[in-house]
């Protein structure tokens, strides 16, 4: 894995981004509110506010549209971790309307996996986002 101590702010706005993720799918909370938590919450620390908040509202615009191309991958929610669905809609929002290149967002949920996720969890999600690929081909 690459040295990311240059892309901190970066990262740091990830993990957030996951954990907000994580928490608009266990709640079903709006985006505006989890961003206001956010902000207040983590105002001390050094992340990208605007990254956050552009990737949340993103997300919660395209959640419909996310939600089907995860059940076109034949994955059923009763056999995914919710911070498992937090990655793949974070990886699939990303290379459908972000701006990361695709290889560069499957290497980014694949570190999120391994820093959140059960020790397997990788290899789900390294094979869910490959077939995702596929169908972008």
């Amino acid at each position: 894995m690459k040295n990311l101590a240059n892309y901190k702010i970066a990262v740091k706005s990830r993990e957030y981004l996951i954990q907000a993720i994580f928490q608009m799918l266990f709640d079903n909370q709006q985006a505006d509110k989890i961003i206001a938590q956010f902000k207040e919450e983590h105002k001390s620390k050094k992340f990208d506010l605007n990254l956050f908040s552009e990737s949340l509202l993103s997300l919660e615009k395209n959640r419909s549209e996310i939600e089907s191309k995860i059940k076109s991958l034949d994955i059923k929610d009763s056999n995914i971790e919710l911070i498992d669905k937090s990655i793949l809609y974070f990886a699939i929002n990303e290379m459908l309307y972000g701006v990361l290149d695709k290889l560069v967002v499957i290497d980014e949920s694949l570190r999120l996996s391994k820093k959140f996720s059960s020790p397997d969890s990788y290899k789900f999600i390294n094979a869910s986002l490959d077939k995702f690929l596929q169908t972008l081909k």
